[in-house]
This record gives structure tokens, C-alpha cells and sequence, in this order.
């Protein structure tokens, strides 16, 4: 098996791949994403400290073209085990067709968080600075759209963005930090290139939407806590995943057609939904408040 893995959960995800594959008797060859070597190499003494034989698994190092494709296409490799971008994984999976090897693969989200016209704000603008803000957006669950009923838009809107505009920005190892860096230049690039493509497009931006230039944070990739406002569901900020710390706002007229705005993109990863308890469609739970999380 070749476990390939992403950069943003450097231990959890292969983790999970490579545990899985040991304690089912396979071999495995786990090639990390090229920005966290490092990380990798210090995880895999931690598999051989605990006793894996040597040459079970197996450590190599370099870029997807490099590394990746051979081992994709290499005849002795059985299971490919993806995680990372849509394109990518499509890659792969073109790269495959014929070749009757087992694949897995786990890619990109443009997921969303529907707020109905009955939620406890309170509750979903904690859940929406969670989701969209924590880890600087870089992760494929993150919260990158707020649906949100027409008739709580303004009063949701305002609280969003009052505090995204209050977070702190700095070192991630720093616990006063709210959103760290980016994982890089490039990547830090093409988050603000999705801001320019949003603003020409029209949408209201609301909040953020700049690279952070002052003092140290000049030094880092960091990017401010960005929201759009007025955008609408065919915009590509809407469409495309953006994988940094912003959320596009879109305001719906029913429960009906958020749940359409939420499926009409081409990814499908997670989902929740923020409503009173015993509202239409819910069960009768009295007036808590309560979220749903749909994979």
C-alpha cells in the first residue's frame, strides 16, 4: 500500500492510514506532502520505536510528480490511500483506470454551515468562527460558506464580523493566537488572488481580505480573517475551495433553499445546520438549541 498524505494534519492523517494498514498485515510506503519532511520522518521513528519490523514501513520523501506518480504506477503497489486536492486525487484516479488497483481517496469541500431563521446566534456564530476561522481555514471540513435564512442575515452578518475583526492574528504557538499562518508563500497567494476574483465579481467585503503586513506578522504568511458579504451561489468563491482563513455569506429565503444552495457545488464533504429545536422539520426537543454535522 502507498499511504499519500496533506501537509494541514501532519500526524493525524497518516495516522490513521498507516495503523489501519500494519494491523491488517500490510507493507506500506507513506510519502508526506513535500512541506512537512520533518514532521514525517519524526513519526515514523515513533512506529519503529514501538517495534514495526524494518521494511514494513517504508519512508520516502519528495514531490508528487517525483515521488507520487512512481508509486501510483509502480506494479508492486496494490492500494493507493489519497488525501489532498481534488485535482490532485482526479490525478490519480486518471492515472489508475486500468491499472485494477484498490484506491481511496479523500479531496477538497466547500461545506457550509446553514443558519435557519429560529438558531441561537450565539451558538452559531461560535460554531462559524470555529469552523471557518480555526486552523486558518486550512482544513477540507472548514466552514467556507454561512447560508443563513434572509430574515437573521443582517444581525448574523454584523456579529461575524465584529468578531472576526476582533481575532488575533500571530504565531501559532502562541496560545493568545486566534488564526496562525498559512502553510506557505504560494498558498498565501492564492487566498488573496480569491479575494481580488470575489471583489470582481461584485461581492461585499466585509471584513479582512488582505495579506498582514504589519510588524512581525510581515516576516510570515499571514492572511487576516476575511468575510464576504451578498455573494451569490454561482460566484467562484462560493464554487471553488479556497483553503484560507475566509467565508463567503449567502442569504437564502427558506430551509428549502438553503439545502439547494448547500448541494449545488461539485464537492460534497460535510454540512450542519443551526435551528431551534421543534422547528419544521426537527424533532420536538423544547426550545434548546441544537446543530447537526452531516459528512
Amino acid at each position: 500500500m502507498a499511504a499519500i498524505t496533506p501537509w494541514n494534519f501532519p500526524v493525524a492523517i497518516p495516522t490513521w492510514k498507516l495503523t489501519a494498514a500494519l494491523i491488517s498485515g500490510n507493507t506500506v510506503v507513506f510519502k508526506p506532502a513535500s512541506d512537512i519532511p520533518a514532521l514525517a520522518a519524526e513519526l515514523v521513528k515513533l512506529y519503529d520505536e514501538a517495534g514495526i519490523p524494518p521494511g514494513v514501513l517504508n519512508l520516502v520523501i519528495g514531490s508528487g510528480g517525483e515521488v507520487g506518480d512512481l508509486l501510483v504506477n509502480h506494479p508492486e503497489v496494490d492500494v493507493i490511500s489519497f488525501t489532498g486536492s481534488t485535482e490532485t486525487g482526479r490525478s490519480v484516479l486518471t492515472q489508475l483506470s486500468g491499472r485494477m488497483k484498490r484506491v481511496s481517496l479523500e479531496m477538497g469541500g466547500k461545506n457550509a454551515i446553514m443558519v435557519m431563521e429560529d438558531a441561537d446566534l450565539d451558538l452559531a456564530v461560535e460554531g462559524i468562527m470555529w469552523s471557518a476561522f480555526g486552523s486558518a481555514g486550512q482544513r477540507c471540513t472548514a466552514a467556507s460558506r454561512v447560508i443563513v435564512h434572509r430574515a437573521v442575515e443582517r444581525e448574523l452578518t454584523d456579529r461575524l464580523v465584529e468578531r472576526a475583526r476582533g481575532m488575533r492574528v500571530g504565531p501559532g504557538l502562541d496560545p493568545a493566537t486566534d488564526v496562525g499562518p498559512v502553510i506557505n508563500q504560494r498558498q498565501l497567494q492564492k487566498i488573496h488572488e480569491y479575494t481580488e476574483i470575489g471583489v470582481r465579481e461584485g461581492v461585499k467585503l466585509l471584513v479582512g481580505g488582505t495579506i498582514a503586513r504589519d510588524g512581525e506578522l510581515s516576516r510570515g504568511n499571514f492572511y487576516l480573517p476575511t468575510v464576504f458579504g451578498g455573494v451569490n451561489p454561482s460566484m467562484r468563491i462560493a464554487q471553488d475551495e479556497i483553503f484560507g482563513p475566509t467565508t463567503a455569506i449567502i442569504a437564502v429565503d427558506s430551509l428549502e433553499e438553503a439545502i439547494r444552495v448547500n448541494n449545488d457545488t461539485r464537492y460534497g464533504l460535510s454540512s450542519s445546520i443551526e435551528r431551534r429545536a421543534g422547528g419544521r422539520g426537527g424533532e420536538d426537543l423544547g426550545e434548546r438549541s441544537w446543530s447537526r454535522h452531516f459528512p
